[in-house]
């Protein structure tokens, strides 16, 4: 979609019926304004204003001197209080069609504040001024334009907002999830279904069999005289429980599905060789080459020196590219 840059349409007004005093100001004010310079030009306005409060002219151009400066209240402040001075239909249509722009200005600076719901806000008041404009001149095509981009900044800010609700929510629900969870867990731990006395991944609650109905309870696999829950090798086969209860401890891993978990099953796969001297069942170490371990070992190095050239290296000056708002 094209680039929007919505540019107040400025009309330097000028009537024969002010002051010479009134005029000179204005005047003066807009040769200030021609030439970027808007702090005088606000102030020489001001000045008119002060000769003659009911100078349409110098109000019309002093809320034009603020929007240049970024004053967007005051810029609608001035406005809407000196609305009613404007008699034509065009001045007036005019004047909201400056506040329309005015009212986009201010939501995006509430968008920048993160301030959704009032930049909203903003953009409903800037479609009704376009609307009022288009009523007092209905063959305004800039007012035309920029109420349909209002209105489609509203409908991206609202389905934004949709978002952000759905969001929201599951983030509460999610929130909800983990409380109950962790309460279900904390009163598990109380009750010694989630301890692990021997700090071997399985649940106690599991090696004391509390959940298998017709197997021993709490029992003693190799008769060493210590319960399996306190038992970091329940079979004595030399390998850890940690290590035979597989990836999820919880449900310990059974290779050959006779029932019995490996860390109680002397011989995990039921080849006849017995665990402690079966290769397939014992933990098995990562070994290199020496070669593959001098290459490994240089490849680090010139990472390393990589690194530290890149570091001391000094920055570029890249151009700023300048962001514009695609509505």
């Amino acid at each position: 979609m094209k680039s929007i840059i919505i540019i107040i349409t400025f009309f330097l007004l000028t009537f024969h019926s002010y002051s010479q005093f009134e005029r000179r100001f204005i005047r003066s004010g807009n040769n200030e304004f021609l030439k970027n310079a808007y702090s005088n030009a606000e102030t020489d306005y001001n000045k008119a204003i002060a000769t003659d409060s009911t100078s349409v002219a110098a109000k019309y151009n002093l809320s034009n001197a603020y929007y240049k400066q970024n004053k967007f209240d005051l810029a609608e402040q001035n406005l809407n209080t000196g609305i009613d001075l404007y008699k034509s239909p065009t001045d007036k249509a005019n004047v909201f069609y400056n506040l329309g722009n005015i009212k986009l200005k201010q939501a995006e600076s509430l968008l920048q504040q993160n301030n959704l719901q009032d930049a909203m806000s903003k953009i409903k008041e800037s479609i009704e001024s376009y609307k009022n404009a288009l009523r007092l001149n209905p063959g305004d095509n800039e007012a035309k334009f920029n109420l349909y981009v209002a209105k489609e900044f509203l409908k991206q800010l609202e389905k934004q907002q949709q978002n952000q609700n759905q969001n929201q929510q599951n983030q509460q629900n999610k929130d909800k999830e983990d409380k109950n969870q962790g309460e279900q867990e904390n009163k598990d731990r109380n009750q010694g279904k989630n301890t692990d006395a021997d700090n071997d991944g399985i649940p106690d609650s599991k090696e004391k069999n509390e959940s298998e109905a017709g197997k021993p309870q709490n029992p003693d696999t190799d008769k060493d005289g210590k319960k399996d829950f306190e038992d970091t090798d329940s079979d004595n086969d030399g390998i850890p429980d940690s290590y035979e209860a597989g990836k999820n401890p919880e449900q310990p891993k059974d290779t050959d599905n006779d029932g019995k978990p490996d860390y109680r099953d002397t011989d995990s796969d039921n080849d006849g060789t017995p665990d402690n001297k079966d290769p397939d069942a014992l933990p098995q170490a990562v070994t290199i080459s020496e070669e593959d371990a001098k290459r490994i070992l240089q490849y680090i190095q010139e990472q390393e020196k990589e690194t530290l050239k890149k570091a001391s290296m000094k920055k570029s000056n890249g151009k700023k590219s300048k962001n514009e708002k695609d509505w």
